[in-house]
């Protein structure tokens, strides 16, 4: 059946993008120093005066954010080696809310250049993907508890909640700097995207399942509101051209900004992934027909065969319809907002507060972080962050300019490359770019020619005689 192709599908996801992780901020804190992080803020621009990002090379990334790690799952067999699945042991540290999230771009190719002073271009095309996963502990306690528990009572579960999302961008983005206030230094972007759709599903926000055991024949009773899960794209994607270009289409737009507050502080504000994207080919939703069934109860007793049990029983107990109308998906959106301050002649500290909506619910990861520049040729950054449903994480990165060329790469979580066992979160992001010229060297320049000449001050010649004398008829002549 489709529904269990579905479940393979997540499933696979899920185990690929538990290996990789990675939160923004330990990037983002490295500032405007890569082309790649004009991601964050479209007015950001490297130094120089024109670069290039070429594909693959230049710029891999992928992001996860997790609640729990391996030894929540598994624990360790008394007196031998192996371990067991503790499944009380994952439900105690997970919370009602709490998800799997993951976020992939590889660049295709970045080109920016700057427009005299004042302004700058810069077009761009990534592929991304885009994955999210609420876990229903509800419905998991459910489930694994038996029904016992739960007599008479009303067990609702609406965190069904879950997404993943492929597509390209193409676009361009444009900045500009303005003087405000006086002499304030104001800098405005934009950057336009067009949207390739190649692959989605998706379930609807407000899907909701319940659970009642009626306390005489301990049958259990399920009720939803009939939600529909929408995909697009898994039987078309080996279809000649597909993957180059479709009926799936959208528009996305980021928008930012920073100010000069005083020659040390700088603050910065940006939205991005505003958009949505129309999918019309592949389509296949698949919608509940009945929003109430009554079965005996299950036996999951035996984990490797409950996912088998658990998909056979909601297919015999409720039938779907399947359509090809097409439906739309909002991209998650995310803000950042950020003060630096200049401790040292190059040294910044950088505060920042990231909020995502993520399926209709917002998230909010914050981070402080410390970048040094060592000479023309190296900076360095480290960051510490606190996401959603984790602890703390102590993160860093560096970009080296050898030339034209330049070396990047950033991690978010040191410490738990100690331990993979207790990690929640990693960070790998990492790229070469090609950067043409130095564009603080030429503004300093202009800044210099900019000053007013110097005059050499005249001494005034003094006379020796009184001023009641009128002596201006006379010639004085110099030795």
């Amino acid at each position: 059946m489709y529904i269990k192709k579905i479940a393979v599908v997540a499933v696979l996801v899920i185990s690929v993008v538990t290996a990789k992780a990675q939160s923004d901020l330990s990037f983002y804190h490295l500032g405007e120093l890569t082309p790649q992080n004009n991601l964050f803020n479209p007015v950001f621009f490297p130094d120089a005066d024109f670069y290039v990002s070429l594909p693959g090379i230049s710029g891999i990334s992928t992001n996860l954010n997790n609640s729990f790690n391996y030894n929540d799952i598994f624990s360790a067999v008394e007196g031998t080696d192996s371990v067991r699945f503790d499944p009380e042991g994952l439900l105690s540290t997970m919370k009602s809310g709490d998800r799997l999230s993951f976020n992939g771009s590889v660049s295709l190719l970045q080109v920016g250049f700057h427009l005299g002073q004042a302004g700058a271009i810069q077009l761009f095309a990534n592929e991304r993907v885009k994955s999210s996963f609420y876990y229903p502990k509800h419905m998991l306690e459910y489930l694994l508890h038996g029904n016992g528990d739960f007599i008479d009572q009303e067990v609702v579960e609406n965190n069904l909640r879950g997404g993943l999302s492929y597509y390209r961008e193409y676009g361009v983005g444009y900045s500009r700097q303005l003087t405000v206030l006086g002499s304030k230094k104001l800098r405005v972007g934009i950057r336009a995207k067009f949207l390739q759709g190649f692959l989605q599903a998706q379930v609807d926000e407000d899907a909701y399942v319940s659970f009642l055991t009626d306390a005489e024949s301990f049958n259990v009773r399920i009720s939803t509101n009939q939600p529909v899960l929408h995909t697009a794209g898994f039987d078309t994607m080996d279809e000649d051209g597909y993957l180059i270009s479709n009926a799936n289409k959208g528009f996305g737009v980021d928008i930012g900004a920073d100010m000069e507050i005083t020659p040390k502080l700088k603050v910065a504000f940006s939205i991005n992934d505003i958009g949505s994207i129309n999918w019309k080919e592949g389509v296949k939703n698949y919608e509940l027909i009945e929003s109430e069934a009554t079965f005996g109860g299950l036996d999951l007793r035996d984990l490797d065969e409950a996912g088998d049990i658990l998909s056979d029983t909601l297919e015999q107990l409720f039938d779907y319809e399947e359509t090809t109308n097409s439906f739309k998906s909002k991209l998650n959106t995310r803000i950042f907002a950020s003060g630096a301050y200049q401790v040292l002649p190059n040294g910044t500290v950088t505060g920042t507060i990231m909020t995502r909506n993520d399926l209709g619910k917002q998230s909010f990861t914050y981070g402080v972080g410390y970048t040094h520049k060592v000479g023309r040729m190296l900076t360095v950054s480290t960051t510490v962050s606190k996401k959603p449903s984790q602890g703390f994480a102590i993160g860093g990165g560096f970009g080296a300019r050898l030339g034209f060329m330049q070396v990047y790469t950033s991690i978010d979580n040191v410490i738990g490359f100690t331990d993979i066992r207790k990690m929640q979160n990693i960070n790998m992001r990492f790229g070469i770019n090609f950067l043409f010229g130095r564009f603080s060297n030429k503004k300093q320049e202009d800044a210099d020619t900019d000053k007013t000449p110097r005059v050499k001050p005249v001494k005034e010649k003094i006379s020796p005689f009184p001023d009641e004398y009128d002596l201006d008829h006379l010639e004085i002549i110099d030795n």
